[in-house]
């Protein structure tokens, strides 16, 4: 096992999800910037992105981009690097980007880019998830760009055992969130390119963080002691 793969199982381990798709925000971050956090930095940083999908988080739809709240979630993130360059407090740092990270990670596998994407590179014969580019500002402002619509009082069905299995596979509304998620490795073929394209966008998020904050502040983010 590399160290990459022993530190996202670690954290994993630490953080029972709640949802089964924890462990791939665990994973897109471990392996994009978790080696230059210390241990319990990184921590901090997981359990703030794990935190946007429990309880009400749920339902902020700008939160995890859901409902095409796209103006208001690219406000969201840009409030939270606020935050980040704003303060001297590590913990406010790590939690900021936990939120931002979680965010933006959610835009890949909640909206149509990759779709987009695909369908301006050629589909799944002339691609490979790894040719994916995440930061594509063509595609960034897309006007066909979309996102998977949530509403609890009918998408509730999917979440409830005993049924969820049926609704999932046979009541499954056009442009609902269940339709369009890539969510996990079930949702299909598109799901790596999602993964890949949400490493791509942390890891420029993370670049922009730490350079605003200059060297001593970016040392407490990552955890160092001075």
């Amino acid at each position: 096992m590399t160290k990459t793969n022993h530190t996202t199982s670690y954290f994993a381990a630490q953080f029972p999800p709640t949802l089964m798709i924890a462990k791939y925000h665990i994973a897109v971050l471990t392996e994009t910037i978790g080696s230059h956090f210390s241990p319990a930095a990184l921590g901090q940083i997981i359990e703030a992105n794990l935190g946007q999908d429990r309880g009400l988080n749920q339902l902020k739809w700008h939160v995890h981009f859901d409902n095409c709240a796209f103006a208001k979630g690219r406000a969201y993130v840009e409030e939270q690097h606020a935050l980040i360059a704003g303060t001297d407090d590590p913990a406010i740092m790590r939690a900021a980007f936990g939120r931002l990270s979680h965010a933006i990670q959610d835009f890949y596998s909640h909206s149509n880019y990759v779709d987009l994407w695909l369908e301006s590179n050629g589909g799944f014969a002339n691609t490979c998830p790894e040719d994916i580019n995440g930061l594509d500002p063509a595609l960034l402002n897309h006007p066909g760009l979309t996102s998977g619509y949530f509403y609890l009082w009918r998408d509730i069905i999917y979440y409830l055992p005993i049924v969820d299995r049926f609704a999932k596979k046979h009541l499954v509304f056009p442009g609902s969130h269940e339709a369009m998620n890539l969510d996990a490795p079930s949702t299909g073929p598109k799901f790596p390119y999602s993964i890949i394209a949400a490493k791509q966008r942390t890891l420029s998020e993370y670049q922009r963080a730490t350079q605003a904050l200059g060297p001593e502040r970016a040392a407490r983010f990552h955890g160092a002691l001075l």
